[in-house]
């Protein structure tokens, strides 16, 4: 049993800030420059990153960091290797809005469809891949009705107004 006045061994604040001063230089460490040298290796990571393997599990099967992969992938974007990460999100966007949609039908068919649980998630998931395509989320309708004898009227109605050309001076 320690007494009051003891002075603990150790600050463990300080103890955490020195750790987390010792791992910062680790993130900057895993680059992917050594990893590079094995062409192999980084096409193959390359590839699962493409196909929309999660990071984590790519990481545990290469046997590298998920920082060596990110440093991969980056240097691999900036020299058109692969696609940005928009393009790339686009098309796994479409993958999985093809697989709910699958599943939707499959689910209405055996009616076995949860009220609300795949048909909101494929809303959300159609929306988003539009949204990163660049296409309208969303469509505003204005209905306005006009006959050719309203046309006409307006014309009439116009004014003709005569406009003199400016003097250039030079």
């Amino acid at each position: 049993m320690s007494e009051p006045n003891t002075p603990a061994l150790f600050d463990l604040s300080q103890c955490e800030r020195h750790l987390v001063e010792l791992a910062e230089p680790d993130a900057a460490r895993f680059t992917g420059s050594t990893v590079e040298k094995d062409r192999q290796r980084v096409d193959a990571v390359l590839s699962a990153v493409v196909a929309g393997v999660p990071r984590e599990h790519i990481a545990a099967l290469a046997k590298i960091s998920t920082h060596t992969i990110a440093g991969i992938v980056d240097r691999a974007e900036r020299s058109g290797e692969i696609a940005g990460w928009k393009e790339r999100m686009s098309r796994l966007l479409a993958r999985a809005t093809e697989t709910m949609a699958a599943t939707l039908v499959e689910a209405v068919e055996q009616k076995k469809l949860a009220p609300a649980a795949l048909p909101v998630s494929l809303g959300i998931a159609v929306d988003k891949k539009l949204l990163l395509d660049g296409e309208a989320t969303s469509r505003v309708e204005h209905v306005e009705r006009v006959r050719p004898e309203d046309i006409t009227a307006l014309i009439k109605r116009a004014k003709v107004v005569d406009i003199e050309p400016a003097k250039l001076t030079n």
